[in-house]
């Protein structure tokens, strides 16, 4: 079971995030037609058979708490221990997976958030007259208005924006004085008046087919493309998108790190300290180009205050957990992509070795814990603890069996049997609503049908008992946390 959680994180890792990429983007970026149909339809479904593929899962399997997934995790990658003082592998695993899974759910978050929006905000399909005049062919020219009527201002300001019917005449078919249509456009101030030109697209020969214009001529194509915004919107949108995205892959791998290539040789360049899990403790990290070291804001036992407050005007300071180990080098903060306060009971008492390669990057410095039970623990030590340790450290050669293997520790992997029945439920009708916004039906009700779509798991969790004790839900999960040795607290 445990294998089948962690493939099914995987896969619904890579097929979810770009299902709702693609989703998002064949919204915003193709015209109306078949392949914009197709496009977003199977990409909606893939998304939704990613949710039902984990809902279907949880309620078979059960429901755990955080922390009984942490635990299944650890006795996954458990190997019969090769007894205290193993020596050290010849190569450690790659880790891309903890990276990819939390910058799949960093980028997740505003790629919904701007499709809900998209949804709700734009215009499903083309017009029937923008249709016609797209299927005949048609010519964009500068023609003057003849006629106003109908304005709807925005505001009481003569220069807020408005929306109104304006009627152009057309070239005859045969010549003569022409034929008046009528279009229906924004202008962003004002109102526009008799004489003023505006692009106008129509058929040429075939003034009987109506008339499409707007203010500026990217505006016409656009409706006659069928996008789904107008082009200045669209372009806010899109660019709103990359932004978000490109803050929330920093974010994810400010988080996890990045990833780390597989087959990583051990030599005699690495630093490897024997270390025993002792708990775990926030760590502060003093800002680059400060030469306070740790315990050196003292003097005689005594705070030096005034130093301290320039200090502390001038600079900040980093402050984040890490499972704290035991090394000959004194205790070695080790930071992890994962609860620390729930791994660390779990990890305490464990022996192994503590391998990182010097970078003299100032950076955290990509670490990782072997166990000598088997397992691999991936993690970052601080930039000015991994440089004092390396500095301080007397080459001495350590063993290195290069038959020795390891299995990598993902104390995340079993994630979906961590989410909430509750919350699936709400991304049901999510993908439910997105469904029917993309059907070709305009109206008021998109907006707020939008903005439910976006809410549902978070209201669905806060009203279906998400807060109650979020044991094992199913007497299956209630028989594995039994034979697990234990309650899931």
């Amino acid at each position: 079971m445990s294998a089948g959680t962690v493939r099914l994180g995987r896969g619904v890792t890579v097929v979810g995030l770009p299902a709702l990429v693609v989703l998002t983007a064949g919204w915003l970026f193709l015209g109306a037609g078949p392949v914009r149909t197709a496009v977003t339809w199977v990409a909606l479904a893939a998304l939704a058979g990613c949710i039902l593929a984990i809902t279907g899962y949880v309620l078979r399997a059960g429901r755990v708490t955080p922390r009984r997934a942490y635990e299944l995790a650890l006795e996954a990658e458990r190997t019969p221990a090769a007894g205290a003082g193993s020596a050290v592998p010849g190569a450690l695993h790659g880790s891309r997976w903890t990276w990819a899974r939390i910058t799949a759910v960093a980028l997740a978050v505003p790629t919904a958030l701007v499709l809900f929006g998209s949804l709700g905000a734009a215009t499903p399909d083309r017009s029937p007259t923008a249709g016609r005049i797209a299927g005949a062919g048609y010519v964009i020219e500068e023609l003057p208005v003849v006629a106003v009527r109908n304005a709807e201002r925005a505001g009481s300001s003569s220069r807020a924006s408005s929306v109104a019917d304006y009627t152009v005449r057309l070239p005859a078919a045969h010549g003569g004085k022409g034929v008046l249509a009528t279009f229906r456009t924004e202008v962003h101030r004002g109102v526009g008046q008799v004489g003023d030109t505006f692009p106008v697209a129509h058929t040429p020969g075939r003034p009987e087919l109506g008339a499409v214009g707007a203010t500026a001529r990217s505006e016409v194509e656009a409706q006659l493309i069928g996008r789904t915004l107008p082009h200045s919107s669209f372009l806010i949108v899109a660019a709103l998108w990359v932004i978000l995205a490109m803050a929330m892959l920093f974010v994810g791998t400010a988080i996890a790190a990045a990833p780390r290539r597989a087959a990583r040789r051990v030599d005699a360049s690495w630093v490897a300290l024997r270390a025993t899990a002792t708990g775990v403790a926030e760590h502060v990290e003093q800002p680059s180009g400060d030469d306070t070291g740790p315990g050196d804001d003292k003097q005689d036992g005594k705070p030096d205050d005034k130093a301290g407050a320039t200090t502390s005007a001038k600079k900040s300071t980093a402050r984040y957990q890490c499972l704290i180990l035991r090394t000959e080098a004194g205790d070695v903060p080790l930071n992890l992509a994962a609860s620390h306060k729930r791994a660390a009971p779990l990890l305490i008492g464990t022996e192994g070795w503590l391998l990182w390669k010097p970078t003299g990057s100032k950076g955290k410095a990509p670490a990782d814990f072997v166990a000598d039970d088997g397992w691999q623990l991936p993690g970052r030590v601080p930039g000015a603890e991994a440089a004092r340790i390396a500095a301080a450290r007397k080459r001495e050669p350590f063993p290195v069996d290069a038959g020795r293997r390891t299995r990598l520790l993902e104390l995340g992997s079993h994630w979906p049997r961590t989410v909430p029945i509750s919350v699936l439920l709400g991304m049901i009708l999510s993908v439910a609503v997105a469904g029917t916004l993309l059907l070709p039906v305009d109206g008021g009700w998109r907006l707020w049908t939008a903005a439910a779509g976006a809410l549902a798991p978070l209201l669905v969790w806060m009203t279906g008992g998400l807060f109650a004790a979020p044991a094992a839900e199913t007497k299956a999960a209630q028989a594995e946390v039994q034979a697990g040795g234990g309650p899931a607290a």
